[in-house]
Order: C-alpha cells, then sequence, then structure tokens
C-alpha cells in the first residue's frame, strides 16, 4: 500500500468516538489528518432486564450471536459487573472480524465468523441453514434491522432479542465542521453504518448537504452505501469488507484517483 497517498488529507471520521482509535492509528500512520465528528452516541440501555434475563439463562441458548463491538462490551461488562461467568454450551457467532475481536479481549472463542461481514453473510453460513428447533439469542442495540431474527425465525428457530445498548444523535455544534469544509480542509467522509450517515447527513444540515454533492464519501458496506444514494448523493466509494482495514483501502481506491464500483 502507498504510505503516502494519503498523506496531508483531511478525513471525517463519523463513528462513535470511543470506537476510533483503530482508525485514527492506521489514519495517521498514512500521513491523513482524521476529523473526529461522531454522528452517533451508544449508551447503555433504559432498562436492563432484556439483558440480565438472557445472561442468566445463556447455558440455555444453542447459539449466541453478537451484532457488534458495541453489543460485545455492553453485555459482558455487565456479565462481570453481576459476577456472572459465560457458561460452557453455547456457541459463539459474531457478525464481523472486529465483533470477533472484541470477543477475544474478553476471552472468549468464537465459533462462527461469516467470511462477508454482514448479517446477510451470517445467514449464508452453513451453520445457521438448518437451525429447525434451536434456541438462539441475538444480542444487539435498539433500532437494529431485523433481518436476523427474522429469517432465523423462519427457519424454526426461537430467537430472542437481547437488548444490550441504545442509539442517540449527538447534539454536537457542527459549525466548526463547516468551517473546516469551507477552508477546503475537508476531503473525504467515512461512514460505518446508514444511520451514522442518516444523522451526519441530518447534522450538517442544509450547507453541508449540498457541500456533500462534491464530498467523496467512504461507505462501509453496500447497505450503508444504499443509505448514501437514497438521499441523491453520488455512489461513494465501498470498502472491500467490513471493518477498518477495509475503510482504510476503499479510501486509498479513492485517493488514487479511482472511481467507486457501481
Amino acid at each position: 500500500m502507498n504510505s503516502t497517498i494519503l498523506r496531508g488529507k483531511g478525513i471525517v471520521v463519523t463513528r462513535p468516538r470511543a470506537q476510533t482509535g483503530e482508525m485514527l492509528t492506521l489514519l495517521e500512520a498514512q500521513g491523513a489528518r482524521p476529523i473526529l465528528f461522531p454522528a452517533v452516541e451508544i449508551e447503555a440501555p433504559e432498562n436492563w432486564q432484556s439483558l440480565d434475563d438472557a445472561l442468566h439463562r445463556l447455558v440455555t441458548y444453542d447459539w449466541v450471536i453478537f451484532s457488534s463491538r458495541n453489543a460485545v462490551a455492553f453485555a459482558l461488562s455487565r456479565l462481570q459487573s453481576r459476577n456472572l461467568s459465560w457458561p460452557v454450551g453455547p456457541r459463539i457467532a459474531a457478525v464481523g472480524r472486529e465483533t470477533a475481536k472484541a470477543l477475544g479481549e474478553f476471552g472468549l472463542q468464537v465459533d462462527l465468523v461469516p467470511r462477508r461481514f454482514s448479517s446477510e453473510g451470517l445467514l449464508e453460513s452453513p451453520e445457521l441453514l438448518d437451525v429447525r428447533g434451536q434456541r438462539i439469542a441475538l444480542f444487539a442495540g435498539d433500532q437494529g434491522r431485523e433481518l436476523l431474527e427474522k429469517t432465523l425465525d423462519e427457519r424454526g428457530a426461537v430467537t430472542d432479542e437481547v437488548l444490550c445498548y441504545r442509539r442517540r444523535l449527538p447534539g454536537t455544534n457542527p459549525t466548526p465542521l463547516l468551517h473546516a469544509w469551507a477552508r477546503g480542509e475537508l476531503d473525504a467522509v467515512t461512514v460505518t453504518s446508514p444511520e451514522i450517515f442518516n444523522n451526519f447527513y441530518q447534522m450538517v444540515g442544509g450547507l453541508g448537504q449540498r457541500w456533500l454533492k462534491n464530498t467523496p464519501i467512504i461507505a462501509i458496506s453496500p447497505l450503508t452505501a444504499e443509505a448514501v444514494t437514497a438521499v441523491g448523493l453520488p455512489t461513494p466509494w465501498i470498502a472491500p469488507e467490513a471493518s477498518t482495514a477495509g475503510m482504510l483501502a476503499a479510501l486509498t481506491v479513492w485517493a488514487q484517483g479511482l472511481a467507486p464500483h457501481t
């Protein structure tokens, strides 16, 4: 990878602040100028009942699926705070490599990570094709997609969606970002979920929305790219895999002057 191609470029990072570490490290190593503008805040659930109930009956599940790093952090921190331990029995699935890495940091071995880091990728996995009669816990946040739960239920599983965290629109003042944009200091925007893009689009207002028409957007997945084009913006560059490394690869393709894939 060309280590200088991103040098000096202002890259907006819209992930929650607590999840920007790896991206900032990689961008700074390439000489880029990361511009932090978190477009979602992650908070504890208003009520812990759903999570506590699931943690106390973990041993009854055949599979526990973690939909994100946030689900891992909140669920397993809660497990530890309740002086509970992970039981022998349930197999663990992670929606992607970064989620699997977070599980490993808590000392858990992951049994399934799909080749394609997405809900669709998980559902394509042979291990989850025949789940009739199995009990599955889906650890996720609020406002998430229903695809996993709906499809697993259709396949005959008994699926419990377990609320681990909630998302909130930040109240960040966009004026400093808009001023940097006006000075030509903003070269590209990275977005890692449809919700993050939609929040960012709302937060920057009419002026920022107009500037976005001429600002390269790097999306972590085709699903996130659909959110971008749904508001009439040009097709973004799409990461080859849903990971931080994939985002950096897509940024490199953009910086090389190559057209995004449609």
